[in-house]
């Protein structure tokens, strides 16, 4: 069965999110003996030569573009608007023309430009990332920002759900990344075939959590990617929240991951009780040298890979209730959770000296996600609901 998978680009190296998402079910789906992928992406800005490569012939043509302000005049999102360049519509329709697809493959909403191109009767699979017109609409109603960026947001957010909407409408299987969302969907869309696939995890993984003990440093750290607005909201908010809490005392709060570094700086003279480490090369050692793992998520939706990040290597857990969709875990006993931003901070502040409940709960979650996060499971999963949607229906 060949299938045609578009992508934003080539998830080699895969630094964030979305990429390791990608990576993944493009990985666990090649292993499948009846699947023939071919994948339409623009070229990585800095490609890992060293990065192991696996039965895909890859379609990479260009880089993504700039132009947010020009995509003001389009009727698509600015994600799509600008991966949906001149370069990547001449490729598609030289791989449309040529071959006879059994399915394409929409990897997240922006890259539903293509959807003009694609011919009628041809079997195409969303896999969505978020659900993205209740997480646009919901980052867009935020007013935090000056006035033209909010129109800006609330246009784009509008434009994305109409993107997403006319996916669904075309899409003959629509795979999800947290029950949450698949839920949201299935409202709507109640009529079509569905697939939940949260993500799997190939990092580094500990056989039993390291003890917290009053030597470890007492030390929150969140690690993550902080370039879309959501991200940093949920950042911002969070430090806004510890700001009476942390120093008080006497937490250290350290944030890693991949940004501006301007923007580090900025946060980083706001709240010089905190650390900000940006665009390092490994988190390993941050996370080795804490006592809790923050997920402080209210905005953005999806799944929050952090969480395996912190899971697997034995880390505590303090999370926002929403984020936890997707994810095994009580959140009374395995891990620290709250409502919102405040009630969170503190308590983080209560807790973190309370040595047992850490210990125990990191187990608990180690425990309960130590054989459920497999990419092989997701690609096996995907293939199996790929097959099925393309059978004919029985006599």
């Amino acid at each position: 069965m060949r299938c045609l998978w578009i992508t934003r680009q080539d998830p080699r190296p895969a630094n964030c999110g979305g990429l390791i998402y990608s990576l993944g079910l493009l990985r666990g789906l090649a292993a499948h003996p009846d699947i023939q992928l071919t994948v339409l992406a623009n070229r990585a800005p800095h490609q890992s030569p060293a990065t192991p490569d696996f039965p895909v012939t890859w379609e990479l043509h260009g880089e993504v573009t700039g132009g947010r302000l020009r995509s003001l005049l389009s009727t698509l999102p600015s994600d799509a608007f600008r991966l949906g360049n001149r370069t990547m519509r001449s490729a598609l329709a030289t791989l449309l023309s040529n071959i006879r697809w059994d399915w394409v493959v929409i990897d997240q909403a922006a890259c539903a430009w293509a959807l003009d191109s694609i011919p009628r009767h041809t079997r195409i699979a969303y896999i969505a990332h978020n659900h993205e017109a209740s997480v646009r609409k919901q980052v867009a109603s935020e007013r935090t920002d000056s006035l033209p960026f909010q129109l800006a947001l609330r246009m784009d957010a509008w434009k994305y759900s109409r993107l997403e909407r006319s996916l669904c409408q075309a899409a003959s299987l629509i795979s999800a990344i947290t029950p949450r969302d698949r839920e949201d969907f299935s409202n709507e869309f109640f009529n079509k075939a569905f697939v939940c696939l949260p993500p799997g995890y190939d990092g580094p993984m500990v056989d039993s959590p390291i003890p917290i003990t009053e030597e470890t440093p007492r030390r929150v750290v969140l690690a993550g990617t902080f370039e879309w607005v959501a991200k940093r909201r949920n950042l911002e908010s969070f430090l806004a929240a510890a700001d009476s809490l942390f120093p008080q005392a006497g937490i250290e709060f350290t944030v890693v991951g991949k940004t501006d570094p301007v923007y580090f700086n900025t946060l980083a003279a706001r709240y010089p009780w905190a650390s900000f480490h940006p665009n390092v090369p490994r988190i390993d050692h941050y996370l080795e040298d804490a006592r809790i793992g923050l997920i402080p998520e209210a905005l953005g939706g999806g799944f929050k890979l952090k969480a395996l990040d912190y899971i697997f290597r034995g880390l505590p857990l303090a999370a926002l209730t929403p984020a936890l969709s997707g994810l095994p875990l009580d959140p009374t006993n395995d891990l620290i959770s709250a409502e919102d931003p405040a009630s969170l901070a503190k308590a983080v502040t209560e807790r973190i000296d309370d040595l047992a409940f850490l210990n125990i709960s990191a187990t608990r979650a180690l425990d309960k996600c130590r054989d459920s996060f497999h990419w092989s499971d997701r690609g096996a999963a995907l293939a199996h609901a790929l097959l099925e949607s393309t059978r004919p229906p029985a006599a």
